[in-house]
C-alpha cells in the first residue's frame, strides 16, 4: 500500500534552510529475521546492503530543535536482496528521517534514527509462480526504518557506526502480510557539503505543548480479511484520549478507541447476516509521545474491552505520527498492528482541547 509519511515531511518543512546538506553512504551487513514460524522458508544466508542518504542539521528556530539537542532530517534510499534474490528479489525502501541524539559531545553524537516511507518488493507472493513467499503480497509497501547510531564528526567529515532493524509492510492491505524484517549493522561515511553554522535563536511562540490536553479523532483504512478469496473491507476507528506532557520533550496518554471492520464478518459466520454495527470492538490504550513542536511521534499499546466475537489477540498497538493543521485541528497517520502482525493503516483528523 502506497504510504507517504505526511509527518516527517511536514516536520522538515518547518526547519529552514540555514544549514548546508550532508551526503553519505552506509554499508550494512545483516540477515533475515523470521519473527513468524512460516517465515522461516525464506531464509537462506547473511545479506549485504547499501544504503545513500543525505540530511541538514535543524536550524534552531524552533523551540523542540534546542530540546532535542540539535536534530537532523533528511532520507535514505536503501538496497538489498535480504538473501533471498529467488523468492524475495530486490528489496528497496526510501524513509524520510529525524536523528535525534540522546547526547551529543563536543565532537559527536548518540542517537536514535527513526524513518517512514516506501518499499518496493520485486517478488512479492504469487499463487502461481512465488506461493513460497509468505511474508508479502504486493510489490509496494510501507518501509519503516530504526536505528541506533554514533557519529563522530572531524571537520566536514563524519563516520558513522549503527544498528538497524528495518521493516516492510502493506499494514494487511493486502494478504499475507507477515512483513519483512532486516536487521543489520552498518558503518558509514558522510561529506558536509559547506561550512556549519551557528545555531540561531528560537521564533516559534509554541514554547511548550499544553500540560494536558484532550483529542477525539476520526481515522478510516482498509485490510484484507486473514481468509483467502473474502477480499478486501473498509475500517472505522473513534479515538478519544487525554495527553498528559511529562517533560519538553514527551507526553503520556489514555484513551478508548472504537473500531468497526469489515473483515470481522468474513471470519465469523454469526456475524454474516448482522448489520455492519454488529462488527464493532471496544478498546482502551496507553500511550507514550515525543513532542516535536506542532508535531509527534507516538507508539500505544491496548486491549479490547468489548468485542462481539472471541479475539484471540486481545493486545493491540499503534505506532505514528499527528501534525497541527491549525490552532485545534490535527492530522494523523498510524500503523495497527498485533504484536509483529499488521491489522490495518488509520488515516485520520481530530479536534483538539
Amino acid at each position: 500500500m502506497r504510504s507517504w509519511p505526511l509527518l516527517l515531511v511536514l516536520i522538515a518543512a518547518t526547519c529552514r534552510a540555514q544549514q548546508p546538506w550532508t551526503l553519505g553512504l552506509q554499508a550494512h551487513h545483516g540477515f533475515l529475521w523470521p519473527h513468524r514460524p512460516s517465515s522461516w522458508i525464506l531464509v537462506r544466508a547473511h545479506a549485504p546492503a547499501l544504503a545513500l542518504f543525505a540530511e541538514r542539521r535543524v536550524d534552531g528556530t524552533r523551540s523542540w530543535h534546542h530540546r532535542f539537542l540539535q536534530p537532523s532530517y533528511g532520507a535514505s534510499f536503501l538496497a538489498t536482496g535480504l538473501g533471498d534474490p529467488d523468492r524475495i528479489g530486490t528489496t528497496l525502501r526510501c524513509t524520510p528521517y529525524l536523528y535525534l541524539p540522546f547526547h551529543r559531545w563536543e565532537r559527536s553524537s548518540f542517537g536514535l534514527r527513526a524513518g517512514w516511507g516506501i518499499g518496493y518488493v520485486s517478488k512479492p507472493y504469487d499463487r502461481d509462480h512465488n506461493r513460497q513467499q509468505v511474508a508479502i503480497g504486493s510489490r509496494v509497501n510501507t518501509a519503516i526504518s530504526l536505528a541506533l547510531e554514533y557519529r563522530m564528526e572531524r571537520g566536514a567529515w563524519t563516520g558513522l557506526a549503527g544498528i538497524d532493524a528495518d521493516h516492510w509492510s502493506n499494514g494487511s492491505f493486502k494478504l499475507p502480510n507477515l512483513g519483512l524484517n532486516y536487521l543489520s549493522v552498518h558503518v558509514g561515511l558522510a561529506r558536509r557539503l559547506g561550512e556549519a553554522k551557528p545555531l540561531l535563536a528560537p521564533v516559534d511562540t509554541l514554547v511548550q505543548a499544553p500540560r494536558f490536553e484532550r483529542m477525539v479523532m476520526l481515522a478510516g483504512g482498509i485490510n484484507e480479511s486473514s481468509l483467502p478469496g473474502n477480499g478486501q473491507h473498509s475500517v472505522f476507528v473513534l479515538v478519544a484520549q487525554g495527553q498528559w506532557r511529562v517533560s519538553g520533550r514527551s507526553a503520556v496518554a489514555a484513551g478508548l478507541d472504537v473500531f468497526n471492520k469489515g473483515t470481522l464478518a468474513t471470519v465469523h459466520a454469526e456475524l454474516r447476516d448482522r448489520p455492519r454495527l454488529a462488527s464493532t470492538q471496544l478498546g482502551a490504550h496507553g500511550g507514550y509521545a515525543l513532542l516535536l513542536g506542532g508535531s509527534q511521534l507516538y507508539i500505544q499499546m491496548g486491549t479490547y474491552i468489548y468485542s462481539p466475537v472471541t479475539e484471540e489477540k486481545r493486545i493491540f498497538h499503534r505506532v505514528g505520527g499527528r501534525t497541527r493543521i491549525g490552532r485545534h485541528w490535527t492530522a494523523g497517520v498510524a500503523l495497527k498492528s498485533h504484536f509483529a502482525v499488521a491489522d490495518h493503516w488509520e488515516f485520520g483528523i481530530g479536534r483538539t482541547w
